[in-house]
């Protein structure tokens, strides 16, 4: 072991010198060079070929070249022999050999062309090369001028090695987990190394921050969190299930790299912020920094500081790294099948998008309605008949009004079939804020999960979907209760002011054809207004079931807002752990904030829980009755107190949203600020007052 030591320190001494910082920059600008220059040659060779089969297969010989590629799987152009397996091709190309979809059959073609050394998703843009060679020179340099070279040489000399080792053992699963787990805790040092270069200044927080990320690197409980964190991201793509649709194994993914980080950065952050300020004031610290050269609310500010930065470079790493992940699994996806494709369209259109949606607009239940339909449930209910002509109690006013609103909200999501022609068979859908989408003629897609007779997943039902008023003409086609179904609408029915109407017409009592494809114009009227053989059903769907979806914004943006918003969460809990470490010990701090950020988490369910629980009428005699009537009354109150205060914190959710494909509009990243400034700026507030009203030599002295 002194042996290791003492060549440890040797190679540390030499990293120091001059020549060789030199050489070894030399060696990093050539290696990264070299490696990103053949990937670039490959894709440049990549596009002049694809360029010559994409001008064959839309030439007017495309059919003869496409006939032959459905035949042979091979084909001769310019001289060049392309070739693919037939069973695939004839999932791009008609039987008259008319291609389908060139792109694909491009890529088919192509797959081969990339050496097996090479990352496919490198290929896939223009550039990407050059910008991922820009950052390895610019982060190989970072690592060698700022004395990390011998720790990040270690650790990719120990990752390569197992990686060698698992290779030659036949694991493939396992091969890239040993050097993945090096790059990511090399990329930790690297980080938190800069941070403290940039932190070195002469302002006092500057100082204290820096303090901060010094003790993270010297604390064992808090390098767990940071380790645990970076070893377990590559072992997640061990967990998912490779043999469900692409677009399920990427979000599957997402969900849990992203919570997992988001988790271990948050517990990591309330650790470090209590520990922090709790155990300078424990052991004395504290007096030798809350002096006249710095003043109170720059040690606090610089010790939220220094949390928030550790927080976010996990957070960073982490979201990168899964960011990566993403791409390299859909890029190198290689569809083979009908299913295969479909499932790797769901994946571009449904998960690696940003979409923006927008719910029905509903008409709202007038109040004086409200009070009259609570009346009549008073006077004809037998069950709150005695309630009929004396005094109601507030709880039962409240239960009775939120039945009403719940049976017309049911009444309203819900098209009956006019079996005796008594009824209309269609419900209108109407939708508001549709501006930028027809301004940008953006494509639109009608999302909706209808219920309909028995909603047994195995059969299927006839409806008809119309854009506008005029339900004279539209689309119409089967839907499988409970199975989610789309379909595409023009942005030209969008109104000048943003509003579009489609209508839902029950179809149900027709027997659907063979087939479930949509097709249209089909004349919905004549079918609707036509009794039919089969028992009628209603149509149903749940609030936000139905919606109208159109792109908004790219995957990577959007899911660098996402990161900004976690980043923002991580801002407000680093400022309360810092508040509450001014005034309590360390393991009440704990526990205090770790209770905080748990009842923060579950509010918006204990919103949803809320209504239900109580407020009913009493029922019973005695003292029994009173008491249980009281402890409701007091737990709905606590209840709805904590969901007031904490259920803005458990809103921001946008892992959910990324995982969904919804874009994070810039008005929630405005809210998330509003939150920090708020709840982040309030708690720093309040510990800078308790603070400064401390007798710190008092609470610090023996006890």
């Amino acid at each position: 072991m002194t042996g290791l030591v003492s060549l440890w320190r040797l190679f540390e001494r030499w990293q120091r010198l001059m020549w060789v910082r030199i050489l070894a920059s030399i060696v990093v600008v050539a290696a990264a060079v070299g490696f990103f220059g053949s990937i670039v040659s490959i894709r440049s060779n990549w596009e002049m070929a694809s360029t010559e089969i994409g001008q064959s297969l839309l030439g007017d010989e495309a059919s003869v070249y496409g006939s032959l590629l459905r035949d042979n799987g091979t084909v001769v152009i310019n001289g060049h022999e392309y070739g693919a397996p037939i069973e695939v091709l004839q999932q791009v190309i008609a039987e008259d050999g008319t291609p389908t979809d060139v792109q694909r059959i491009v890529f088919v073609l192509l797959r081969d062309w990339i050496p097996s050394w090479s990352p496919r998703w490198l290929l896939l843009e223009t550039g990407m090369s050059w910008k991922f060679m820009g950052a390895m020179i610019v982060i190989g340099l970072a690592v060698i001028w700022t004395g990390l070279l011998v720790p990040v040489v270690t650790l990719l000399a120990i990752g390569i090695a197992g990686t060698s080792l698992f290779w030659s053992l036949g694991w493939e699963q396992w091969v890239g987990v040993p050097i993945a787990m090096a790059v990511l805790l090399s990329t930790f040092l690297m980080a938190i190394r800069v941070l403290q270069l940039a932190l070195a200044g002469r302002q006092g927080w500057m100082a204290v921050a820096h303090t901060v990320l010094q003790e993270v690197s010297r604390t064992r409980l808090a390098m767990g969190f940071v380790i645990a964190l970076l070893v377990v991201l590559p072992l997640l793509p061990l967990t998912l299930d490779q043999s469900a649709p692409i677009g399920q194994v990427v979000q599957a993914y997402l969900a849990r790299s992203l919570g997992l980080a988001f988790l271990v950065a948050a517990l990591l952050v309330l650790l470090v912020g209590c520990s922090s300020i709790c155990f300078d004031i424990r052991d004395r610290h504290i007096w030798h920094l809350v002096t006249k050269p710095l003043g109170r609310a720059h040690y606090l500010f610089g010790k939220w500081v220094g949390v928030v930065l550790l927080g976010g470079v996990m957070l960073g790493i982490a979201g990168s790294w899964s960011f990566a992940w993403v791409q390299y699994m859909q890029s190198s996806y290689v569809p083979r099948t009908r299913v295969e494709f479909a499932d790797q369209a769901e994946l571009m259109e449904e998960v690696l998008v940003a979409r923006e949606n927008m719910f029905p607009v509903y008409e709202e239940l007038e109040e004086g309605d409200v009070r009259g339909r609570i009346d009549q449930i008073l006077r004809e209910d037998p069950e709150y008949i005695e309630f009929a002509d004396g005094d109601v109690p507030l709880g039962l006013t409240r239960l009775l009004r939120k039945r009403v609103l719940e049976e017309f909200d049911q009444q309203r999501r819900l098209v009956e079939t006019n079996r005796d022609k008594a009824r209309r068979p269609w419900g209108v859908l109407h939708f508001e804020g549709l501006q930028e989408a027809k301004r940008l003629n953006l494509p639109l897609r009608l999302k909706f999960r209808l219920l309909g007779g028995y909603s047994d997943e195995h059969e299927r039902r006839l409806v008809g979907i119309a854009v506008g008023e005029d339900r004279d003409t539209g689309v119409i086609g089967a839907f499988i209760p409970t199975v989610p179904q789309h379909v595409d609408l023009p942005a030209t029915a969008i109104t000048d002011d943003g509003t579009l109407d489609v209508s839902i017409v029950n179809l149900t009592h027709i027997s659907p054809p063979t087939g479930n494809e949509w097709r249209g114009p089909v004349e919905l009227e004549s079918f609707a207004l036509s009794p039919g053989p089969m028992d009628p059903f209603a149509i149903f769907w749940e609030a936000e079931e139905v919606e109208i979806v159109f792109p908004d914004a790219t995957f990577g943006s959007n899911f660098a807002s996402g990161l900004f918003m976690l980043f923002l969460k991580l801002m407000i809990l680093a400022a309360i752990a810092c508040a509450v470490a001014t005034f309590l010990s360390f393991p009440v701090a704990c526990l205090v904030v770790f209770s905080l950020y748990a009842a923060a988490s579950i509010a918006p369910w204990l919103e949803t829980t809320l209504s239900s629980y109580g407020g009913g009428p009493m029922r019973g005699e005695g003292i029994g009755a009173v008491i249980q009537s009281y402890i409701e009354g007091t737990v709905r109150t606590i209840a709805a107190g904590m969901v007031y205060a904490l259920s803005a914190f458990g809103e921001v959710q946008p892992i959910d949203r990324l995982v969904q494909g919804r874009v994070i509009a810039w008005s929630r990243i405005g809210s998330g600020i509003v939150l920090v400034l708020s709840w982040g700026g309030g708690s720093l507030l309040v510990g800078w007052f308790i603070l400064t009203k401390r007798q710190l030599a008092l609470y610090s002295g023996d006890q």
